[in-house]
């Protein structure tokens, strides 16, 4: 998924079973991660972070990492 593509209020999953769920909550540079885990001599990138529920819980990941995870928007049902 391209990161112009994550929308905010909208549930992903992730690109292996589906299982996963993510809810993006916002997106800008206030919610970039606290931690870089990036490799050694590397920088973290200069991008906003996403603020996202899974699980009960909020996490930040760069957008553009929540973008690779995430495969597909979640269908929402028809109803009756």
């Amino acid at each position: 998924m391209k990161a112009c593509d994550v929308k905010i209020g909208v549930t992903y999953v992730n690109h292996g079973a589906g299982r996963t769920r993510r809810t993006v909550l916002a997106i800008g540079n206030e919610h970039r991660p606290g931690k870089w885990w990036g490799g050694y001599g590397s920088v973290p990138p200069d991008e906003p972070g996403v603020l996202y529920e899974q699980g009960g819980e909020q996490r930040t990941l760069y957008l553009s990492y929540f973008a690779a995870w995430a495969k597909e928007p979640v269908k929402k049902s028809a109803g009756c």
